[in-house]
This record gives C-alpha cells, sequence and structure tokens, in this order.
C-alpha cells in the first residue's frame, strides 16, 4: 500500500536522501499517525482532556501526547541511571548485562572485582517477528537456570505510569491509554516496512530495511557505573523509609501552578467579558432611543 502524505520526510532541501530516510517515521509522526486512526487505536487519548489541576489549561491531543513521550523519556532516564531496568508492553526493555573486573579503588584488596554494567535493548517478540533482518542473539547472556533473559536482569520493572501521569498533571487512564497505543502502532507500522526513528533521549531506536539498531548515550553508562563505586559508608537501612521515594524528574517536570490565582484571574476574565457586553448593550440601546427620538 502507498505510504500516507503525514509518514513522507521532506526531501526537496537534500536531493540525495534515500528512499528509507524519506519514509522514515519520527515520534511526531507515529502520534499524527494513532490520532488520525481512532478506530484502530482507540481509548481517551484521541480527545484533549482535562488536567487534574484547575491552573493549567488543556492542551489539543498533538501536544498531549508529546508532552507524555517527553515525560516517559524524562522517567525512564532516571529509572536507568539508578539502576533499574524498563519493560514496555508491545517494544522491549531497556536493561543492563552486568561483568566483572579487577577494581582498585578498594584499600585492603586492590584486585577486588567490580561491576560494571553495559545498557542494551530486548525486543519484545511482538515487534520481533516483524524484524526479518534482526540478528536475533540475545543481548544477554543467560545460563542454564536462567528461564528468561527478562528476568536475568537487574531489577527488572514494567513501566510505571503513575509519576507519569502526576508529572503531567493527568489522569493514569489517559497515560495508559496514550503510551499502549503509541507502542501498538510502532509494531503496525514495522510490520508493514515503514522505517521509524525514536529519539528517547538516552537512546535512539532506529528500525530500517526490518533491521534494528539502538545506539546509547555514552552519559547513561558513565552515569550507572559511577553508582557502582563503593563510598565505603554505606546508607543506614533506616533512612530507606524516613525519606519518600519520589521521581524527581516528575516532580520538576512542570512547574506546580498556583491554582487559586489561576482561578481568580480566569473569573476577573470572565467577569470583564460580561461587563464589556453589558456595556455594548446600553450603547446599543441609547443609540438606537436618539434615533427615535
Amino acid at each position: 500500500d502507498g505510504i500516507p502524505p503525514h509518514l513522507l520526510q521532506a526531501s526537496s532541501t537534500n536531493p540525495v536522501i534515500t528512499m528509507a530516510e524519506r519514509s522514515c517515521c519520527t515520534v511526531k509522526r507515529v502520534v499524527q499517525h494513532v490520532l488520525e486512526n481512532p478506530k484502530y487505536y482507540p481509548g481517551p487519548h484521541n480527545l484533549s482532556a482535562p488536567r487534574t489541576t484547575q491552573g493549567l489549561q488543556q492542551l489539543d491531543t498533538t501536544r498531549q501526547m508529546m508532552l507524555i513521550w517527553d515525560a516517559l523519556c524524562q522517567y525512564m532516564q532516571e529509572s536507568l541511571e539508578g539502576g533499574r531496568s524498563v519493560n514496555i508492553p508491545y517494544f522491549g526493555a531497556f536493561t543492563f548485562e552486568n561483568s566483572l573486573h579487577e577494581d582498585g579503588s578498594h584499600p585492603s584488596n586492590p584486585r577486588k572485582a567490580a561491576k560494571h554494567s553495559r545498557p542494551c535493548f530486548l525486543v519484545d517478540d511482538r515487534l520481533k517477528k516483524n524484524l526479518y533482518r534482526y540478528p536475533g542473539k540475545e543481548e544477554i547472556r543467560v545460563g542454564r537456570n536462567d528461564h528468561s533473559v527478562y528476568q536475568s536482569a537487574p531489577r527488572m520493572e514494567f513501566l510505571n505510569v503513575v509519576p507519569i501521569a502526576a508529572g503531567c498533571y493527568y489522569t493514569t487512564k489517559i497515560v495508559t491509554s496514550a503510551i499502549t497505543q503509541f507502542f501498538k502502532a510502532v509494531v503496525d507500522l514495522a510490520q508493514r516496512g515503514y522505517n521509524i526513528d525514536l529519539d528517547f533521549g538516552f537512546a535512539r531506536v532506529r528500525i530500517f530495511s526490518r533491521a534494528l539498531q539502538v545506539a546509547f548515550a555514552r552519559r547513561l553508562s558513565d552515569t550507572v557505573n559511577k553508582s557502582h563505586i563503593r563510598t565505603f559508608t554505606p546508607e543506614a537501612t533506616s533512612a530507606t523509609w524516613k525519606s519518600a521515594n519520589l521521581s524527581q524528574s516528575m516532580v520538576g517536570l512542570i512547574e506546580r501552578p498556583q491554582s487559586a490565582e489561576v482561578r481568580a484571574r480566569r473569573n476577573r476574565t470572565k467577569h470583564l467579558g460580561v461587563m464589556s457586553c453589558d456595556m455594548c448593550s446600553i450603547t446599543l440601546q441609547g443609540r438606537a432611543l436618539g434615533a427615535t427620538a
């Protein structure tokens, strides 16, 4: 079938660009594809949803999904930098492969082995079956006693939409629908042979000619490996429950609005609108009376 116009990339400025690059689907074009096909991607994300605070205005559906995407990327980056793997349904899992090497930082045992983590991406089976040219080798080597590559990674967890919804000031129903349908669309586009380029910020996942390429940012590996260095003053166990475990990236995603002040400003604007209508009606009535007199 033909390529939809909104999935094509303009190439007038670069005449030597390949056909594969012209038909590349970026994040925004996948969002447009989801919103233009509500029959195949149903859910509350197809409507402009109210925010959970009165201090923020409603967004159109495109900006609504792009905001959720930005929050998703920042939350995943924070989780990965903390050494936690994240599994996204229909897409795959961002995780680490751990290896040991000698480290001379320990004062009493210079030859003590230190852990080194290499970021990697494990493709979901629903997406992997459409990647005919993907080598298919496992990113993480498992032993005979391991049941699955998804269980061998450290602290593997499914994507938690609650902090993402809190950071965007949306309900979890909106965020869950937007994320699920987005990655369903990625699988559908890959099945139809479209090229896809998803920029997560900490990594870039590209699907070209039925093959998968993943490039991680250098700072991600450096940050994770720095967290493995022992400080020789471990934190007390009681400190883990005395402080709240909040997502700092979501807390600072959007500045908390002053709802009472914003609501009062909106009421004053409405009152001025009513008063201006009354003044206009009085002026028109006065002119009509003067004309009849």
